[in-house]
């Protein structure tokens, strides 16, 4: 009979001796939207490979300690962790729910369910195992159970090189869903507006081959990538089977984010002709960073790596502050843009790496700061590349309409030819800048006009001058020099590029056909010279008669081909 009494007081010593006193439990029944990070007790042990059974003995012995933070985050580099959460289900119903860790980049997260020490469940997760693996297809990682009447207790081993932040939820499938839906409208939008811009960026580069165009479109696009890396689309959509890709994807993107982010604003801001000592420092810094990302790379040493790619993408950001302050003071009428974008970067970049680091609260806000910054950023380098443009082309226009036209051609005389090139000359001399020319002799056209009349002479170069316009990009500038001769003026351009369009336009012209009275249709060519300066000392004329030589050189050469200075 004695024994009969005492066994109820055995059952209550046994509950106290397996569930530590400082244990929370956690209603099944009760809905909870937000992260439960102050229900769960926290074990880190000197041993990375402490078992289940160890990690089940250290709770029971009373080793594992309440978390005080909703969102449980021991920052980079920090040990295996175990963690423990006592879930209740006073009901007869089992009750589904769906254990949420809204983190990305875990490396490795074990799930165990136990009902009075027996293992009923188990989950093995996280980002070193193949996405097709995950006991649900979303990008964070998910593990639903059924939970039956009584107490039940969920042992969390979570191991990771990243950052390791624990925002974790018990919710059932309506609100998972729901969380999921609201998040997928959020990056839509901001995908779809930068994926905009990149394709509208990417159009003027095609049309005016101006090289901040096609640079910030590749910021853009790599910034795109690493935000798919840490937010894990890009192991849900693009690479699910690389996870030796996801483990790396961060700082090898971070680099390729911060090198063309660089890129860009050195051109845009032209530093290299302002401030050729700060050009050197930066293409040396960036050269110098990349060298340590990779070499960490090449002897595994992930924590490095990632490091090192925090330093240079914050390296980015001050750099770019400062560049744009000083491009202010120097007058540039577009880095106020550049500035401000920079400032949003900086600010929204910052407030998330404090987050992640656990300097300041994780939520919601904080870590999509990055991305908010940079949609402000991406909007107002848009607004400033737009303006430019809008810029260029008036001028153009306003230049076109002082500027003289040859009444048959519709091309600038020479007299507006120099009228309307000579500023931008003047221009390209202070920038130190590629400029080339390219002049062009109708083949034979004396014997044309002998043979066929002056009047299909003049069709021979109207033909030919709209063939130049459709050719010549649209901040070139065309002139009828004289009779069959034509020059082109291509501002901001290398010699070999201005040799491919010169060739180009050699090819086009030899396919133009003309009618005669005669029933036939008559085909001609074309010799050019092309001639390019860095020079300050050479003046417009004097290039002039270098591309005048070329194409003299192009006539004795047998006609019909192109002739430079590379060309020997």
């Amino acid at each position: 009979m004695k024994k009969h009494l005492l066994l109820p007081f055995a059952v209550v010593v046994m509950f106290f001796w397996i569930f530590p006193a400082n244990a929370k439990t956690l209603d099944v029944a009760t809905e909870y939207k937000d992260t439960i990070g102050q229900y769960i007790q926290v074990y880190q042990s000197n041993d990375s490979h402490l078992s289940m059974h160890d990690a089940i003995d250290a709770f029971r012995n009373g080793h594992f300690s309440l978390s005080d933070n909703p969102v449980i985050n021991f920052g980079i580099g920090s040990k295996p962790v175990w963690l423990a959460l006592q879930v209740s289900n006073s009901g007869k119903i089992a009750i589904h729910r769906n254990l949420l860790i809204e983190n990305a980049w875990l490396d490795k997260i074990d799930v165990y369910y136990l009902q009075q020490e027996l293992l009923i469940n188990r989950y093995h997760t996280g980002d070193h195992s193949l996405f097709a693996e995950r006991p649900l297809n979303r990008r964070f990682f998910v593990a639903g159970h059924d939970f039956t009447q009584g107490e039940t207790t969920i042992l969390i081993r979570v191991e990771s090189a990243d950052a390791m932040v624990l925002p974790i939820y018990l919710l059932d499938n309506e609100k998972l869903n729901d969380r999921d839906r609201v998040q997928a409208y959020s990056y839509g939008f901001m995908y779809g507006v930068i994926l905009a811009l990149v394709a509208y960026n990417f159009m003027l580069y095609i049309g005016l081959r101006a090289a901040p165009y096609l640079l910030y479109s590749l910021y853009l696009l790599f910034f795109l990538a690493l935000n798919a890396a840490y937010t894990g689309h890009g192991y849900q959509w693009l690479w699910s089977e690389s996870p030796q890709w996801q483990q790396w994807a961060n700082p090898v993107l971070m680099m390729a984010c911060t090198v063309s982010g660089f890129a860009f604003a050195l051109h845009f801001l032209a530093i290299k002709v302002a401030w050729p000592r700060v050009y050197r420092l930066i293409i040396v810094s960036c050269a110098g960073f990349s060298a340590l990302i990779l070499l960490a790379m090449l002897v595994d040493e992930f924590v490095i790596a990632l490091l090192i790619s925090i330093v240079f993408i914050f390296f980015f950001y001050i750099a770019s502050v400062i560049l744009g302050a000083i491009s202010l003071r120097a007058d540039n009428q577009f880095a106020k843009y550049f500035l401000l974008a920079s400032i949003f970067s900086i600010c929204g970049g910052t407030i998330t790496a404090i987050a992640v680091w656990g300097f300041i609260p994780f939520n919601w806000l904080t870590y999509r700061a990055t991305d908010i910054g940079m949609m402000a950023d991406a909007v107002l380098l848009a607004l400033a590349l737009a303006e430019r443009f809008n810029i260029n082309q008036s001028e153009k226009l306003a230049a076109e309409r002082m500027a003289g036209i040859d009444l048959l051609t519709n091309l600038n005389n020479r007299r507006s030819f120099y009228k309307f090139v000579q500023p931008i000359w003047a221009m390209s001399l202070r920038s130190k800048s590629n400029t080339s020319v390219i002049m062009l002799d109708i083949d034979h056209f004396k014997m044309l006009n002998d043979n066929y009349g002056h009047a299909l002479g003049d069709r021979v170069l109207v033909h030919l001058s709209e063939t130049l316009q459709k050719e010549a990009r649209s901040g070139d500038i065309l002139a009828r020099w004289g009779g069959e001769e034509f020059l082109v003026f291509l501002p901001e351009t290398r010699l070999p590029d201005a040799v491919t369009i010169a060739e180009r336009m050699r090819k086009k012209i030899s396919t133009i056909q003309i009618a005669t009275d005669k029933e036939e249709n008559l085909s001609f060519t074309a010799s050019l010279g092309v001639a390019s300066t860095l020079d300050g000392n050479v003046s417009l004329d004097d290039l002039i008669s270098q591309a005048d030589q070329q194409l003299y050189r192009a006539k004795n050469q047998g006609r019909n081909c192109v002739c430079s200075e590379s060309s020997g």
